[in-house]
């Protein structure tokens, strides 16, 4: 599908055509900003494009969210392009929602560059699972309030090292998931309704857990619903996390490289099954592995052939 690049200035708006991002040079306060996609699904990402002379440092404001921009890997360090990975919860409505970006410049001036972008449906399924008796009190909505909140403030990070372009991204499996981002799910003949956070992948117990890329380990421990955890770090505000461990091997603080054993596979928390559920976060939210782990190794192909 052809990219449609809404392209949004400090002066108007156009539609239809993308500029160069090796265009002539503009004067400070007139920054270009490039929505590269024509929407965003329920769950997935986006990247806006930022451009102009005299950029010192942008945000983006989005869905409650603040997004910080970073040196695009695609482009020379000379060129001082910037992008910001835009994400969408998956709960989100069906809609256009305002967009706003926040321009520093090197002469102390700043400017905000106002937008909207549409949110689209994520297509999820839906799926009934077995809980065994002990494990009901986890369904109660408190639990799972509890835990959202606490990786929302987990996830919320910005850090400005980019552990994850060195290595790319590894899915923990190629197929064979059981149950998959965004699922709908009802638990005994319930009524109510929940959603999966990640990708569940069925291994034996036991099964080694490897780093999906390159970071630094900012939380293990045993939370309700997902059981021992792991939380690493990538930098620019993307985060993988590992859930239901029977073991953790590794420690706060820890440096990992793509494709380290840092755990095994297990069965705690609130699951069906021995099976790692994996999951990532950008800028606070956690969206669709599948879709994103592409679109971040293609962001560090470009970057690696020059482009």
């Amino acid at each position: 599908m052809a990219k449609f690049l809404a392209v949004l200035s400090i002066v108007a708006i156009l539609v239809g055509t993308a500029p160069s991002v090796t265009a002539s040079p503009q004067a400070e306060g007139q920054a270009t900003l490039v929505q590269e996609f024509d929407w965003i699904r329920q769950g997935q990402v986006g990247i806006l494009h930022l451009s102009g002379p005299g950029i010192q440092w942008a945000y983006a404001k989005f869905l409650r969210q603040t997004f910080l921009f970073f040196p695009d890997p695609r482009c020379t360090e000379k060129c001082g392009d910037q992008i910001a990975l835009l994400s969408a919860p998956m709960t989100t409505t069906i809609e256009f929602h305002p967009m706003s970006v926040k321009v520093y410049y090197e002469d102390g001036s700043s400017e905000t560059i106002e937008g909207s972008i549409r949110v689209a449906y994520g297509e999820f399924g839906q799926e009934e699972l077995t809980l065994p008796a002990n494990l009901i009190p986890l369904l109660e909505p408190e639990v799972t309030d509890r835990e959202n909140t606490f990786l929302h403030s987990l996830l919320s990070n910005f850090r400005p090292q980019q552990d994850w372009l060195n290595s790319g991204f590894k899915l923990p499996r190629e197929g064979h998931y059981v149950s998959i981002y965004g699922t709908w799910r009802t638990f005994n003949g319930g009524t109510r309704w929940y959603r999966h956070s990640g990708v569940d992948y069925p291994m034996p117990m036991g099964t080694p857990i490897q780093a999906a890329a390159d970071g630094r380990v900012i939380y293990v421990g045993a939370i309700a619903i997902r059981g021992n955890y792991m939380v690493i770090d990538h930098g620019w505000g993307i985060f993988t996390g590992y859930g239901h461990a029977s073991e953790t091997y590794v420690k706060v603080g820890d440096v990992v490289v793509q494709n380290e054993i840092i755990g095994a596979v297990g069965n705690t928390g609130r699951s069906t099954g021995p099976h790692l559920h994996f999951e990532i976060g950008i800028g606070g939210v956690l969206v669709n592995p599948l879709v994103v782990v592409p679109l971040l190794n293609q962001l560090r192909m470009e970057q690696s052939n020059g482009s």
